[in-house]
């Protein structure tokens, strides 16, 4: 293959730009005519530069020096960098190469959804912090029917043994389903607010952090984002 510069295996190359969790498994890509090299198709053993475009069955990797990724969490996964006894983390979905990913806003183990991961700490932070003014977008589903007159408490804002926290916007979409915003993020909080009032959550998705929408990201997927300095989408 063309290019300029230091030639690297084509299979580690893939491992670097987030397209394969392993070598063997971007041999495997490459022997099934998943991989195109500046346009042609790949071979086994090939060698490549930097400078070269690689695509894994249509999609591209980055190379730059800061990464940011969206994922789309499936429930039961944990937000953690070790394992905690048998349970699994998000980073078991995701390159060997993106374990040092910093997370930005955390989902409980069954939650699911947008989930941001960057190597750039200040962004993390930015995205992360409450003083940022990054509202997060949640569709929930409750066990039971919800009570209208349950939004104003929630508006207004349900007393947690943690403080008082209070919802930016909430819309009822059936009986059992909202679609609710806030800016904050305590640990389970928007669990514990339907809970005050006697409300069980059975299903939780954040679908929109910010500028940054989930949209039709397959579950257990990720994709590359680009971010400004503030954390919003380019």
């Amino acid at each position: 293959m063309s290019g300029l510069g230091k030639k690297i295996r084509l299979n580690k190359q893939l491992v670097e730009l987030g397209l394969s969790a392993s070598r063997r498994k971007a041999d495997e890509a490459i022997e099934h005519g998943l991989v195109l090299v500046n346009g042609e198709l790949a071979g086994l053993g090939d060698m490549v530069d930097l400078a070269d475009r690689i695509v894994l069955n249509g999609k591209s990797g980055k190379s730059r020096g800061n990464i940011t990724i969206v994922l789309n969490k499936p429930p039961g996964y944990v937000c953690s960098h070790t394992a905690q006894g048998s349970e699994k983390t998000i980073f078991r979905l995701l390159p060997k190469n993106f374990s040092s990913l910093k997370i930005a806003g955390r989902l409980d183990k069954d939650s699911q959804g947008l989930l941001l991961l960057s190597s750039d700490g200040d962004l993390v932070q930015k995205l992360s912090h409450p003083s940022a003014g990054k509202s997060k977008e949640y569709i929930v589903n409750l066990k039971t029917s919800f009570n209208s007159p349950d939004k104003k408490k929630l508006l207004a804002g349900v007393s947690l043994n943690d403080g008082i926290s209070r919802f930016e916007s909430l819309k009822i979409l059936s009986q059992t389903r909202l679609r609710v915003v806030l800016q904050e993020g305590k640990n389970r909080q928007i669990r514990r607010c339907f809970e005050s009032l006697g409300y069980l959550v059975i299903k939780l998705e954040r679908t929109r952090l910010g500028s940054i929408e989930l949209g039709t990201l397959a579950q257990g997927k990720f994709e590359f984002v680009q971010l400004d300095s503030s954390g919003d989408k380019k």
